[in-house]
C-alpha cells in the first residue's frame, strides 16, 4: 500500500522509474513467452537431434628391440591431409543458392496508381524434394571438389574426389575429418603449410609402423595390416574407428596383444546437421608394451650380409644362429628378404601365406636334410654298439667307378665318396652314404626313429611367431607297418625319403649334440617391458635354458661324434675344410660341422634342384654357438662349397662380438653408439 500511495503523489521522477521497471518486466515476460512457447518446439527439436558419437582412438604400438636395446620396429608420425566438412557448411549454402534456378517475374507496382508502371523481380523456380536433394549434393560436392583441386595444384599432387565416397562419408561420418591424401612427405608438408593456413583443410598426425633397418630380420619381425577391430577387454561398439593395425605373423603377430596396447574413447557431440560441436576424451589410449628379443642385431646383419655376399640377394635360403646353452636365437635369416611394410600390403601374401618368397624358410619351410641327419643315425648306431674304429668297405659304383655305392635289395644307391675303407670318423668327415646306410640298417630303423623322437623331429619347436611347421618324420607305427621297406629305411639313413626338417629344428638338434644331450626350447623373446616403468608396472621375463627333453645318449657317444664333426673342418679331406682354411681367413675358433646335400625332385621324380646344408657348433672345447645354413639352388655345388663359407663369416662376426663384450664398458658403449 505504501508503494501505491507513493505513486499517487505527483512526483514525475518516481513515476518514470516505475514506468521503466514496468516496461522491463513486460520485456522479460515477453522473452520468456517467446523462448518457452513460441521457440520451445524448435529447441526441443535441436535437443532431440543432438547426440554423442563415440570414436575409437588407437593406442601407440609398442617397440620391438634387439638384445642390446636397439630398435627394430617402432612408430613414426604419418601426416595425413583431411577436410573438415563442417567448416565448409557456409560455402555449401552459398553454392546451393548460386546453383538454384531462378526466373524474372514481371508485376505492377500497386502503390503507383497513376503511372501503372511495371517492374521485374527475381523468384526461385519451384523444385520438388528430389530436385532439392540433388542440387544440395551437387553444391556440397562442387565446393569440396574445388578445395581438393586447389590443394592438388598447390602440392603438385594429382588428387580426385570420388562422389560416392564423399557422399557416404558426409551421411555417416560428418563429425570426423574426411581423408584426402595419406602419408605426406616433407616437401608436401612444407607446401601445404605455406599455402594453407587455417581453413577446412588440415594435417592430421597418426602413428605408422616403421622399421629402421628396412628388411633386416623382416620375416622374423612379421608385419601388421590395417585392422581397427576391438580387442578383448575393449568396447565392441563405436560410432567411428580411427585407422589401427593388427600384427599377423612373426613377432608382430605372436605378441600382438602386448604390442597393441588398449584403445581409447573420444566422445564427439554433434548437432542436428551432423557437425561436431565439441570433443571430450572419455578414456585415454594406453600404449603397447615393448618386446625385447634375444636377436643380436650385429650377428643378424652379419648373417644376412654373408648370405648376400656368397649367394646374392635373391638366394632361397635360411640361417639360424643359436646359443646352445640357453636356446636363445641370436639370428634368424630367411631369403629372399622382404620389407615388413611391403608384406603388409601384399595381397598375394594375404591370400596364401605359403607363397614364395614371403614364407620364413627358417621356421616355415620343410626341407630334406640330406647328410646333416647322419649324426643322428650315427648316435643311434653308437648306442647300439657300433665300434667307431671298425672299417666298412665301400664298393665301387659300376657306372661311376670313381664313386662308391651300396645295394639295398636290387636297388643301387650311389655314394659321393670314392670306394675304400671308412670308419666312423672318415664317414662323417667325407659324408659316406654307404657307411650310414649299412650301419643304419644294422642298427634298425626302429631305434633310429626312437632317437629321432627324442630330438622331436616332426614337431614344432614352439616359437611364438605363428609361422612354424613341424616338418615330416615317420612314426614308429609307420616304420613297423607292412608297407615300410628296407629302401625306405635306407633313405632315412642318409637324410632323404619320407622326412623333412626346418632349419630351426636342426639348430635345436645340433645344440643338443653340443650341450650334452639337452633339447632346449628355442627362445626369441627375452622380456616384455612396460612403456612407463615409473608407473610401477614390472617387466615380464621369459626364462632361458628351458629343457624340453633329453636325447638320452651317453657322453661317450657324443664325444665320438663331436670329434668326428671337428675333423670335417680341420682334416684336409673333410668336406667343410676349404671354407675354414682359406688364406687370410682362418678363424681362431675350432668348429664342429656337418655338410649335407639333398636332392629336390618334382612330381615326375625328376631332379630340379638341391638343398645344401652346413650345420655346426663352436667352439669345440666348450660349445656355445650353433650355426645352421641352408641354401636351395638349381646350380651345382655342395654343402661345403655353398653353405660352409657363409657359416665361416658368421663365426667371424661372433668372434668380433665376443672381443667387443670383453672391452671396458666405456669403450664398448662408445663403439655401440658409433655403430648405431
Amino acid at each position: 500500500m505504501l508503494i501505491v500511495d507513493e505513486l499517487k503523489k505527483n512526483d514525475p521522477q518516481l513515476r518514470l522509474v516505475a514506468a521503466t521497471i514496468a516496461v522491463g518486466l513486460m520485456l522479460l515476460l515477453a522473452g520468456l513467452w517467446w523462448v518457452q512457447v513460441v521457440s520451445g518446439r524448435k529447441y526441443q527439436s535441436h535437443s532431440e537431434t543432438q547426440s554423442i558419437r563415440t570414436v575409437r582412438v588407437p593406442a601407440a604400438r609398442g617397440k620391438i628391440l634387439d638384445c642390446d636395446g636397439r630398435v627394430l620396429a617402432e612408430n613414426r608420425a604419418r601426416f595425413n591431409l583431411s577436410l573438415y566438412l563442417s567448416d565448409l557448411s557456409g560455402q555449401f549454402q552459398k553454392e546451393y543458392d548460386r546453383l538454384r534456378p531462378v526466373k524474372w517475374v514481371a508485376h505492377t507496382q500497386p502503390w503507383n496508381f497513376w503511372s501503372r508502371s511495371q517492374s521485374a523481380a527475381m523468384r526461385h523456380v519451384p523444385l520438388s524434394q528430389v530436385q532439392v536433394d540433388a542440387l544440395t549434393w551437387q553444391a556440397r560436392y562442387d565446393v569440396a571438389d574445388a578445395v581438393v583441386a586447389d590443394i592438388a595444384e598447390k602440392l603438385g599432387q594429382p588428387l580426385t574426389l570420388d562422389f560416392k565416397t564423399f557422399q557416404r562419408a558426409y551421411e555417416s561420418r560428418l563429425y570426423v575429418p574426411y581423408p584426402i591424401l595419406q602419408d605426406l612427405d616433407e616437401t608436401q608438408i612444407a607446401r601445404f603449410e605455406e599455402h594453407f593456413s587455417g581453413g577446412a583443410a588440415n594435417l592430421d598426425v597418426q602413428p605408422a609402423r616403421f622399421y629402421p633397418y628396412g628388411d633386416t630380420a623382416g620375416h622374423l619381425l612379421g608385419y601388421v595390416t590395417e585392422d581397427d577391430s576391438s580387442l578383448e577387454g575393449e568396447d565392441a561398439y563405436f560410432s567411428y574407428r580411427l585407422p589401427d593395425y593388427r600384427g599377423r605373423v612373426g613377432i608382430e603377430g605372436g605378441f600382438d596383444v602386448e604390442l597393441h596396447g588398449h584403445a581409447g574413447v573420444e566422445a564427439v557431440l554433434v548437432n542436428n546437421y551432423g557437425y561436431r560441436q565439441s570433443v571430450n576424451m572419455l578414456e585415454p589410449a594406453e600404449p603397447g608394451e615393448n618386446v625385447v628379443l634375444t636377436i643380436d642385431l650385429d650377428i643378424q646383419q652379419a648373417a644376412e650380409a654373408a648370405l648376400t655376399n656368397h649367394q646374392g640377394a635373391d638366394a632361397r635360403a635360411a640361417i639360424v644362429v643359436m646359443n646352445v646353452r640357453t636356446g636363445d636365437v641370436l639370428a634368424m635369416v630367411s631369403s629372399p628378404p622382404i620389407n615388413p611394410v611391403f608384406s603388409a600390403n601384399s595381397p598375394e601374401y594375404l591370400a596364401d601365406p605359403t607363397l614364395q618368397p614371403q614364407i620364413n624358410r627358417a621356421t616355415f619351410g620343410s626341407f630334406a636334410p640330406g647328410s646333416i641327419f647322419k649324426p643322428v643315425v650315427g648316435l643311434a648306431a653308437l648306442e647300439r654298439g657300433l665300434n667307431p674304429n671298425e672299417y666298412y668297405e665301400v664298393q665301387p659304383d659300376p657306372e661311376q667307378p670313381w664313386h662308391g655305392c651300396i645295394y639295398v635289395g636290387r636297388r643301387r644307391i650311389g655314394d659321393t665318396v670314392p670306394p675304400g675303407e671308412y670308419n666312423f670318423r672318415r664317414a662323417i668327415e667325407q659324408s659316406s652314404n654307404s657307411y650310414f646306410i649299412f650301419n643304419g640298417l644294422r642298427t634298425g630303423i626302429t631305434n633310429i626313429v626312437k632317437l629321432a623322437e627324442k630330438f622331436h623331429f616332426g614337431e614344432k619347436t614352439g616359437l611364438p611367431t605363428e609361422q612354424e611347421t613341424g616338418g615330416i618324420f615317420p612314426s614308429l607305427r609307420q616304420v613297423e607297418g607292412r608297407d615300410w621297406r628296407d629302401g625306405d629305411s635306407a633313405n632315412i639313413c642318409f637324410g632323404q625319403g619320407q622326412m623333412a626338417v626346418t632349419p630351426i629344428q636342426m639348430a635345436v638338434a645340433y645344440s643338443a649334440i653340443a650341450n650334452g644331450g639337452k633339447i632346449l626350447r628355442p627362445r626369441l623373446v627375452d622380456r616384455i617391458d612396460p612403456q612407463d616403468p615409473a608407473a610401477g608396472e614390472t617387466a615380464t621375463n621369459f626364462p632361458s635354458g628351458i629343457v624340453r627333453d633329453e636325447i638320452g645318449v651317453s657322453q661317450r657317444s657324443l664325444r665320438i661324434l663331436r670329434e668326428a664333426m671337428l675333423s670335417e673342418t680341420e682334416d684336409p679331406q673333410g668336406s667343410g675344410y676349404p671354407a675354414f682354411h682359406q688364406p687370410g681367413s682362418i678363424l681362431n675358433l675350432r668348429v664342429c660341422g656337418k655338410t649335407g646335400t639333398a636332392q629336390v625332385e618334382n612330381e615326375r621324380n625328376e631332379i630340379i634342384g638341391h638343398n645344401y646344408w652346413f650345420a655346426s657348433f663352436a667352439p669345440y672345447e666348450n660349445p656355445k654357438y650353433a650355426v645352421v645354413v641352408m641354401v636351395q639352388s638349381q646350380s651345382g655345388g655342395s654343402g661345403g662349397s655353398v653353405c660352409a663359407p657363409i657359416a665361416h663369416d658368421i663365426y667371424a662376426e661372433i668372434l668380433k662380438r665376443e672381443s667387443f663384450r670383453t672391452l671396458p664398458p666405456t669403450v664398448a658403449m662408445a663403439k655401440l653408439s658409433k655403430n648405431g
